[in-house]
């Protein structure tokens, strides 16, 4: 036995008791989660009665939560000093013409397994989460201009544990650089609308391709605040910017 299997295993008993033992973990911290990928389809249901389009899809995400929270519940599974290596595959139901729908999945948090050299993947922990999705902002948007964000408030379960609450925030990547008619005859960028705070654009935008790549910022209330987030080099996946999903608990 390997002393990393052997350290696996020992982690894996560990964690049982201090799972099943553990209180609610509520505002214990956050987890910062990357979609790498998504698999997407429009579809209309009750056609004849009530013909509603609805956006369908899943996606697999990767990221970090901080130690303390579900899914990080005990320091040894950290697997560097932000916290813990978390996988996590969902699927989302939301309605094309309120924004509304639901969002449901299974996450596990693993640690570096038999290749020293490539990303953790080694499971300790696994669990599920579902929760109401508000993408009224982008889908709905404010007079005809989407505002590329959305939110969730759920639930978290991690293995014997019990259910935590959640809220999340997903950013959808924009080029602030694209311009927009707001009124007839007068265009502005999309830096300009929505970060009128952070007027400069990203310093990495020649290496984007041009395009000034940026998410949206909010205060800690959850409001919009006038500010940009640029997205660094290391949100992006094979040259494509990332849709970032930020949880607190």
């Amino acid at each position: 036995m390997t002393s990393t299997l052997a350290r696996m295993i020992a982690l894996v008993g560990v964690l049982g008791v201090a799972v099943v033992g553990a209180p609610t973990l509520a505002g214990a911290g956050s987890a910062k989660l990357y979609e790498l990928t998504e698999n997407m389809k429009l579809i209309q249901k009750n056609q004849k009665r009530n013909p509603v389009g609805r956006r369908i899809a899943t996606a697999a995400l990767i990221g970090v939560a901080q130690v303390g929270t579900p899914l990080c519940p005990i320091p040894q599974l950290a697997s560097g000093p932000e916290g813990c290596a978390v996988n996590v595959l969902g699927s989302d139901d939301v309605s094309l013409a309120t924004g509304l729908g639901t969002l449901s999945g299974d996450f596990t948090t693993v640690m570096q397994g038999d290749n020293p050299v490539d990303g953790p993947e080694a499971v300790v922990l696994k669990g599920e989460f579902k929760g109401q999705m508000d993408f009224s902002p982008a889908i709905v948007g404010v007079d005809g201009l989407p505002f590329p964000y959305g939110t969730v408030v759920g639930t978290v379960k991690a293995a014997r544990g019990h259910k935590t609450p959640f809220t999340g925030v997903f950013r959808l990547p924009f080029a602030g650089n694209v311009e927009v008619e707001v009124a007839p005859g007068v265009t502005m960028t999309l830096r300009q609308i929505f970060c009128p705070l952070s007027p400069t654009e990203n310093p990495n935008k020649a290496l984007y391709g041009g395009f000034d790549l940026a998410y949206l910022d909010f205060d800690a209330n959850h409001a919009l605040n006038g500010q940009c987030l640029d997205i660094q080099p290391a949100e992006l996946s094979l040259g494509a910017p990332l849709v970032r999903f930020d949880v607190e608990f």
